[in-house]
């Protein structure tokens, strides 16, 4: 999901154009980034073995127990897609526009993040990173394999909201199918319902290894602020639920997982 917690707005071609000149940043074509951009929005399933969650309302989600999602969540972790996938998804993407030469501070971000990923993958680098150069702010997870970082969202967002907003994205390993199938039929209040479900479990793996849950709000929020400012609405925007629903959602289910450790206190 593109801020794997929000999706850019794309009113006009010219929103894909190429970001302010960046360090190391090879700029191409708009078209290209417009490739680069429905590749990470469609997200495709490459696999027929493809993960998913048995379907969860996360409107009923709060009603249960939140030490029973969390063990949830590690017994059906996703198994990763195979290294000859990893190596054809890494392959199909262009190598223009890719930003590589990251100052040392910028690099120790992305490591933060790297981290986050590979503690909730069970310690296996699993993931792949690449910074590119478009114009929007964006966290994007493409084809199970590749977490996408706009250089706007890497300059924007401090090391926690980053990290927060990939757990949002690993989130999406578990819904996967049900996600493509929802958006293909063009079911936008499922879409919205798997949106806030990526949002519980993003939090519950921050609140799993003892982060700020609140940070998943704080990204969320500085990137639609962002988007909107530089682009004006979104033309899908009635397909994702707004801020404010995932603000009020991201609380409820922060204090739903901060009062499963309390409850276990007790006994």
């Amino acid at each position: 999901m593109w801020a794997g917690a929000y999706r850019p707005p794309m009113r006009q071609a010219h929103a894909l154009q190429p970001a302010a000149k960046a360090a190391s940043v090879r700029p191409f074509p708009w078209l290209t980034y417009w490739v680069l951009c429905l590749l990470a929005l469609a997200q495709p399933a490459f696999s027929a073995n493809a993960p998913t969650l048995a379907p969860v309302n996360s409107r009923d989600l709060l009603s249960g127990d939140a030490a029973a999602f969390a063990r949830l969540l590690e017994n059906a972790r996703p198994a990763p897609v195979s290294p000859e996938e990893k190596a054809r998804i890494l392959k199909s993407l262009p190598e223009e526009g890719e930003v590589t030469d990251l100052d040392p501070a910028t690099m120790h971000k992305l490591a933060s993040v790297q981290q986050v990923l590979r503690t909730a993958a069970g310690g296996d680098t699993v993931y792949e990173m690449k910074v590119i150069d478009v114009a929007q702010a964006a966290v994007a997870l493409h084809a199970r394999a590749v977490l996408l970082i706009s250089k706007p969202a890497l300059d924007l967002l401090g090391a926690d909201e980053l990290q927060a907003l990939a757990a949002h994205e690993l989130g999406h390993e578990y819904v996967w199918v049900e996600y493509d199938r929802a958006s293909k039929v063009g079911n936008y209040q499922r879409r919205k319902e798997l949106e806030l479900l990526c949002d519980a479990i993003g939090i519950v793996i921050l609140h799993q290894l003892g982060m700020n849950t609140s940070r998943l709000m704080v990204g969320v929020e500085k990137i639609s602020r962002f988007n909107r400012e530089r682009f004006g609405t979104a033309l899908n925007e009635n397909a994702y639920p707004t801020v404010s629903q995932r603000r009020q959602f991201g609380r409820a289910v922060g204090e739903w997982a901060a009062g499963a450790d309390r409850g276990k206190s007790r006994r």
